[in-house]
């Protein structure tokens, strides 16, 4: 049996188009009696969540959705770590970036610094949400050897960023266009104990970016192979999403998610479950049977 996560990123970044889109698609989610992990930044571009982002988030909570964290503040992609892969893939200037800041990027990246900026975080939420959150996601997948001690050292044991594939940014115009499903070997395809004993929850792929909804029908055929073969390879299958890719086409991630669910339906007796359902239940740790391979040089 595979559980299978929506987890969304960007919550709590950007204005009004954002709010709603997230509201009606926590809506719309629970109308298919499914919960979402919402991967919220806390502190967006340095400034304190707004009035609205806090109210459309604590409705989501109590809608039983499952709210996690997403760095700090999102203000660039180098906040926890130097730039990964998709997120180069969908943005190839970030290493040229990178390179150009990189004396005043790299002393971001110590235990200490990092530390604190996740103790920030999780203040926050404990403060505007009344949640301890449980498992962190570094903005763009950029991630240091530091960051997982810091989460270890915070209490945080679970992270999910690491991507099985990047097809689905393959649209993009400077890509390729084919969405042909290409699957990475670089990490298990399974949950993993990585960093500080962190557990990875590796992401299976992305379908809504922006742009996605002009090709619809090929990103549901995606989705629906990528499902059928990760429920032979994993207990556990994180699907992502963006806030303003569901914003850009709502129609589109409504159609997605009709989509999968009836893939998964067909493939037999597995369930839809949110990250933080599976990390307290302990089938999150009880999926990570396999290490992740030593792939930070930072």
């Amino acid at each position: 049996m595979t559980d299978f996560v929506w987890s969304i990123d960007d919550a709590g970044m950007g204005g009004e188009v954002l709010v709603e889109a997230t509201r009606r698609f926590a809506r719309f989610l629970g109308g298919r009696s499914l919960a979402a992990t919402w991967l919220v930044v806390p502190k967006p571009g340095g400034q304190p969540l707004s009035a609205e982002w806090l109210e459309v988030l604590r409705e989501a909570r109590d809608a039983g959705h499952d709210l996690q964290l997403h760095g700090l503040t999102h203000a660039d992609c180098f906040e926890f770590g130097p730039p990964a892969w998709p997120a180069t893939a969908i943005r190839p200037a970030f290493l040229e970036e990178f390179a150009q800041r990189r004396e005043e990027l790299l002393p971001r990246y110590t235990v200490a610094n990092l530390r604190a900026h996740i103790e920030e975080g999780m203040e926050i939420f404990q403060r505007e949400l009344a949640i301890e959150p449980v498992l962190f996601r570094a903005p763009c997948g950029a991630i240091s050897q530091a960051m997982f001690n810091a989460l270890a050292a915070v209490g945080i044991g679970y992270h999910s960023c690491q991507y099985i594939s990047g097809t689905g940014y393959e649209h993009l115009p400077h890509n390729s266009g084919d969405l042909t499903p290409v699957w990475t070997d670089d990490i298990p395809h399974r949950p993993y104990g990585w960093y500080a004993d962190v557990i990875e929850a590796p992401i299976l792929n992305e379908y809504t970016w922006r742009g996605a909804g002009m090709r619809s029908a090929e990103f549901i055929h995606l989705a629906r192979q990528d499902v059928a073969r990760i429920v032979t390879e994993s207990p556990v299958a994180v699907i992502l999403m963006h806030t303003h890719g569901i914003a850009d086409d709502f129609e589109h991630a409504c159609r997605l998610v009709d989509g999968v669910v009836e893939q998964v339906k067909g493939l037999g007796d597995h369930r839809f479950a949110t990250l933080g359902e599976l990390i307290a239940s302990g089938a999150l740790d009880a999926a990570a049977t396999v290490t992740g391979p030593d792939l930070l040089t930072i």
